[in-house]
């Protein structure tokens, strides 16, 4: 690692701090110095001389040697501290059986216990008590930061000051805060099922929400089911309406042939004016409501007419229908002529 915030000055001082000062790992590691050259001994201006001969990757080789040193120094010493605090006596070790049996936890003792400790034995305040060491301990560092954390969440109402033991651990295991696995145990060993409430509220409410725009979906498509049975209904009065129109066309022009051919019966000479209305009747009805076209080879109007008159519960030939619309045309055609 390459120490380029020093510069070549900063790291003899160093150095020669290192090799003839009894300041201590931790001091030389944070600490900031102020060298007074002309206290220093002819011994110590030789080193300072030496070092300054140096090219500067073998300064540098030197100076990051002495600083991994100091470093695994300072960590022998405060571990050596650290077997000596509260909070690494034995009886300073969590019995998770005791307190997975508590149906709720405070936040401080929910962070004790995430490191092993009992509650009543690690908390802020013993830690304050304990004095700096202590509090410098990674072990204190750890647990204050921890809790700097959850007096953050807790500030903004996303965690309770006092909750579930279920509930913490899923806050712990969500911020990847590591905590013993005997802790799960203990609890698990008690019917406390570890399940994420807030994640499966949001998955339920989301299942409810889809559920709605289905329901809403089904409302508008029965809408529009609605609207189309009512165009249908209007759609199929308006055909009844025409259907029972041309029957009532078809009844007029049956009586009409009806009439004809008694008249033919009963007399071989009918009253040719009577004749010559009903004909005109008959051509009136064919060509406004059956478009009859008698200059065609074919007259499509017969079956129309023929059709109605079925529907109307009568019987004609085709061929007598056609002679008596033939008639009809001619006695029309007569008249339209003059």
């Amino acid at each position: 690692m390459q120490h380029y915030y020093f510069s070549r000055h900063a790291k003899i001082n160093w150095l020669t701090l290192d090799q003839f000062s009894y300041y201590s790992s931790e001091d030389l590691l944070n600490g900031a110095f102020s060298i007074h050259w002309e206290s220093e001994g002819d011994h110590i201006l030789e080193f300072r001389n030496q070092l300054e001969q140096l090219t500067d990757d073998i300064l540098e080789q030197r100076f990051s040697e002495r600083i991994e040193f100091r470093i695994a120094d300072r960590k022998r010493h405060r571990e050596e501290i650290d077997a000596g605090l509260f909070f690494n006596a034995p009886a300073a070790f969590a019995d998770y059986g005791r307190w997975a049996r508590n149906l709720t936890w405070t936040i401080e003792q929910c962070i004790a216990l995430s490191m092993g400790r009992s509650p009543d034995v690690l908390s802020l305040e013993a830690l304050k008590s304990a004095g700096s060491e202590a509090l410098r301990s990674d072990l204190g560092k750890e647990y204050i930061g921890r809790l700097e954390i959850a007096w953050n969440w807790i500030s903004i109402g996303q965690l309770a000051e006092v909750a579930i033991p279920a509930e913490y651990l899923v806050w712990l295991n969500q911020l990847h805060l590591d905590f013993p696995p005997g802790l799960i145990q203990a609890l698990e060993a008690f019917g406390n099922e570890i399940i994420d409430w807030k994640a499966q509220s949001q998955t339920l409410t989301g299942q409810v929400e889809q559920l709605r725009e289905e329901i809403d979906a089904l409302h508008q498509e029965n809408r529009k089911w609605a609207v189309s049975y009512e165009s249908l209904q209007t759609a199929s009065g308006g055909l009844i309406a025409e259907l029972q129109d041309q029957l009532r066309q078809a009844e007029l022009a049956l009586r009409v042939s009806s009439l004809d051919e008694t008249t033919s019966e009963e007399s071989d000479s009918p009253d040719p004016r009577v004749l010559k209305s009903l004909h005109k009747i008959v051509y009136a009805i064919a060509l406004k409501k059956y478009h009859l076209d008698v200059t065609q080879e074919e007259w499509p109007a017969v079956t129309k007419i023929l059709n109605d008159l079925e529907l109307a519960g009568l019987q004609m030939s085709r061929k007598a229908l056609r002679g008596h619309l033939k008639s009809s045309a001619e006695t029309a055609e007569k008249e339209l002529g003059k």
